[in-house]
């Protein structure tokens, strides 16, 4: 563990670890925060041994904790409550000031509601109380395991959110290229940007060949050249428009099929030689996750044509029938499913803009045939021709442009249509500029339709005749584009929500809702897992659902499709489910989608239209699902929280109520015999028998003394809630008042010392330790190992002169001490319930000790050091 208080790192190179993952798989960090530092090197060490890659910091000053967090790399807090100057939830509000979302643990040894209330109010991560066993530590290491585990998951989610975002907004960008180069550029450049890939390429097809387009600037020219339609990997990807990903190049083209497993030593798996933009055959297809088929051919022969050396890895997607994105790695099995998924979805995107700059080249190529295509083209158009002044007029409208606009040349003019779809405000294009300059202009725009607002791309393209220049507006429809970015901000809004809300329950209803209301599914439903029944039980199922379905059952192992997701947890698509066989029925739907919600159970989503649930609607919905998860996760955490604090007021409650009842119990029985004792007293003159009759007194009154200590001790410790400050010299000087002291002496605090405490509990706690001081502090009265007294009477209660008490300031609290004989059996041992060194003592006044000090969450320790020793840290 690194204990070193100057830390390291410096301001923009410290700021590239915060919220990333370790380089290379490294161990994550937790700081560990406590201004004891045997305490915060104890936490790590339990931590460490218990956290499987995890490495440990410990500072002992929240200043000194703070800057670790500013300048290095952390994943996790662990921070004590009570500490100099700042306290754990102060320290809470600076560190998420650096960085809002670090899981931050309260580990405390002052406990109550009140602080584990403003702990969850302040959003701490988790809430522990410091106990001396070893599961206090184990329980800690779980809630730091947790803390990891999800902040590893929300890093996950937020890094599938960006990258979606980023992939759309890179569709947008992509859709206004003017050129087919600079599309296969910019793939290069988001590939780089947006999944991180450092060796790419893009090839285009030209002819029967597949011509190397843009590439990385890791990718030099030596390593790509041209291929023919069909060969190598990426000949094979165009001609099929299939996605290939290899895991294991060969690095002997002569022995490619004995390849080890990094993975798994020992293990061979095959995989072809290849080399980049091409020289690589298919170890898979689709999924990078399949296993190889261990009979299967390899291709090798067929398609290895290596370019480059050092290539292991590969993954090959086609640009629709445009030409093809490949990206490699030097690492095994570098690209998993995601990337995979990504990477389809950049080259799909590519691939639409392709096609529309194809469509846009094809309408300037061909301007003089325009007119002829113009009734055919499928895309709405509307063409002007000038009026006079600066006035347009209609020419003419295509059959597409009718069904759009709800507009026809025929029967409207043109300033009647541009009034009706040009929405207000929207800026207006110049027509006259286009005119003048004889260039066509693309924007994009908003317009009225038959169904409503929509969003386009409206290329305006002026065309000379020779007796004037007419205007064509053609309309491309991107507001699916734009109807995935709204949703996915919806989604964040509800995401928020689903974090305010209350329990599972309600974080299911808003999931089921948000699938519905904002991802516009046809039904939807939320079924959670219950560990007793071994099933996911329906917990909110939409009206929709439930009117396709009717009522369904709680569905366990082997119910079909909703518990494969839940098991395996991966979505499962179904596009017609007449035409596979289920194990349940799916009443009036056709099309189903179930994404799992990790432990907590599975999202199903129905339709009654076969192929409802293309790429985008399953991508938005695992977006929905790894919220819901996150969102579940947070409640459960809560939910334990609030039960184990009423579980603790319960256990106190009945503590209390137990010591009360045996109280009653015993008095009236001992109220009898002490009555019985009086009348045979006075029936009695035989010497003996009066002795023995005192002796019954004496066991009497021993009782008496052992109920008031047993209602003491379930009294004292309940958890205080409201303190003041108690001057320590004067709570000590009203305690020795009451206590038969002798001719003990007190040695009082400096005036100026005041604990935050319970009046009340503070005076009983000193009032026990002076009566133990007093009585046990005698050096004629030394107890032995076996518990005797030497050189004293073990009945007298008198205690010896010259005994000193005195109280006293620690750093972090304070301390009563004696300079008597010290503790004749263990100082721990002495402060359990019903241990005492003397035969006559009850063994309660120590543990009343204890228990105030832990209803007070103070630390209390017992030491043998020149007579008996007490220590209170009211700090921590």
């Amino acid at each position: 563990m690194n204990t070193d208080p100057t830390g390291s790192g410096n301001g923009p190179e410290a700021d590239a670890f915060r919220g990333s993952e370790p380089a290379g798989g490294g161990p994550r960090r937790v700081l560990l925060v406590d201004d004891e530092p045997g305490a915060a090197d104890l936490a790590a060490t339990h931590v460490e041994r218990l956290v499987d890659g995890v490495e440990t910091v410990t500072r002992t000053a929240p200043a000194d904790a703070l800057a670790v967090v500013r300048d290095q790399r952390v994943d996790c807090v662990v921070s004590d409550y009570n500490m100099p100057g700042t306290d754990g939830l102060e320290l809470l509000e600076a560190v998420r000031s650096i960085d809002p979302g670090l899981p931050f643990v309260l580990f405390t040894g002052r406990g109550s509601e009140e602080i584990a209330s403003e702990a969850i109010s302040a959003g701490v991560t988790d809430y522990l109380q410091k106990g001396g066993g070893r599961d206090r530590y184990e329980m800690l290491a779980n809630s730091v395991e947790n803390a990891l585990d999800r902040r590893r998951a929300e890093r996950d989610l937020r890094g599938v959110n960006a990258k979606v975002t980023a992939i759309h907004e890179f569709a947008t960008e992509v859709s206004g290229a003017e050129s087919a180069t600079d599309v296969f550029e910019r793939v290069v450049d988001a590939a780089e940007e947006i999944l991180s890939f450092d060796r790419c390429v893009t090839a285009r097809r030209r002819g029967d060949r597949l011509v190397p387009e843009a590439r990385s600037a890791n990718v030099g020219e030596e390593e790509v050249r041209t291929f023919d339609l069909g060969e190598g990997v990426v000949g094979t990807t165009v001609a099929e428009e299939r996605t290939i990903v290899v895991d294991n190049l060969s690095v002997d083209p002569a022995d490619p099929d004995e390849l080890e497993d990094p993975t798994d030593p020992g293990v061979s798996r095959r995989g072809p030689a290849a080399g980049t933009a091409g020289g690589a055959a298919p170890a898979s297809e689709g999924d990078a996750n399949a296993p190889p088929d261990a009979n299967a051919p390899t291709e090798a022969e067929e398609l290895a044509d290596p370019v480059a050396d050092d290539i292991r890895s590969a993954i090959s997607v086609p640009i629709g029938p445009y030409g093809a994105f490949q990206a490699v790695s030097d690492g095994y099995a570098s690209f998993d499913g995601g990337d995979v998924e990504f990477a389809e979805l950049l080259a799909a995107h590519a691939a639409d803009a392709l096609e529309q700059i194809e469509t846009e080249n094809a309408l300037r190529s061909e301007r003089d045939r325009l007119s002829a295509l113009f009734e055919d083209l499928p895309l709405p158009v509307v063409r002007t021709a000038s009026a006079e002044g600066d006035e347009r007029r209609l020419d003419a409208t295509n059959e597409a442009f009718e069904e759009t606009f709800g507009f026809s040349d025929a029967a409207h003019g043109y300033r009647e249509i541009h009034d009706a779809i040009v929405p207000e405000g929207d800026e207006r294009i110049d027509g006259g500029g286009v005119l003048d300059d004889g260039e066509p202009i693309r924007r994009e725009v908003r317009r009225r339709t038959a169904d409503g607002l929509r969003d386009f791309i409206l290329n305006v393209i002026p065309v000379s005749r020779s007796d004037e220049t007419i205007v064509y507006n053609v309309y491309a429809d991107i507001g699916e584009q734009k109807r995935v970015e709204r949703t996915l901000r919806r989604l964040h809004e509800t995401t928020r929500e689903m974090f305010r809300g209350g329990d599972r329950e309600e974080i299911a209803a808003l999931a089921a809702r948000a699938a519905i209301d904002i991802l516009e599914f046809p039904a939807s439903g939320v079924r959670l897992y219950d560990p007793d029944a071994n099933a996911l039980s329906p917990t909110a199922i939409s009206e929709e659902a439930t009117a396709a379905l009717g009522e369904r059952p709680p569905y366990g192992p082997g119910d079909g499709r909703l518990w494969e997701a839940f098991e395996t947890g991966e979505p499962i698509v179904v596009d017609d489910l007449d035409a596979v066989e289920t194990a349940i029925g799916y009443g009036m739907h056709r099309s189903l989608l179930v994404v799992p919600l990790g432990d907590h159970g599975v999202m199903p989503l129905g339709s009654r239209e076969p192929g409802f649930f293309d790429d985008t609607a399953v991508q938005l919905a695992r977006v929905l699902g790894a919220n819901v998860t996150v969102a579940l996760d947070h409640a459960q955490r809560t939910a334990q929280l609030r039960d184990r604090d009423a579980e603790l007021n319960r256990e106190i409650d009945r503590l209390e109520k137990f010591a009360g009842l045996v109280s009653h119990d015993l008095r009236n029985p001992l109220n009898v015999a002490a009555g019985r004792l009086e009348l045979a007293r006075a029936n009695v003159d035989d010497a003996d028998a009066l002795d023995e009759l005192d002796r019954i007194g004496d066991a009497h009154d021993r009782m008496e003394e052992l109920i008031d200590d047993l209602l003491a001790l379930a009294r004292q410790g309940r958890t205080v809630d409201e303190l003041e400050s108690v001057p320590l010299a004067d709570a000590a000087a009203q305690a020795w008042r009451t206590v038969d002291t002798v001719d003990a002496t007190l040695a009082r605090p400096d005036e100026s010392l005041a604990v935050e405490a319970d009046p009340e509990r503070l005076r009983t706690l000193l009032e026990n330790l002076f009566i133990n001081s007093v009585e046990h502090g005698s050096p004629d009265g030394r107890a032995a190992p076996d518990g005797s007294v030497e050189g004293g009477d073990a009945d007298s209660a008198s205690a010896p002169d010259g005994v000193t008490v005195r109280v006293g300031a620690l750093p972090d609290g304070f301390y009563v001490a004696d300079g008597g004989v010290g503790f004749g059996i263990g100082p721990a041992e002495a402060t359990e319930y019903g241990a005492s060194s003397d035969p006559e003592g009850t063994g309660f006044g120590l543990a009343i000790v204890r228990e105030i000090a832990a209803a007070h969450g103070w630390a209390f320790d017992a030491v043998d050091d020149d007579g008996a020793r007490f220590e209170f840290r009211t700090d921590g």
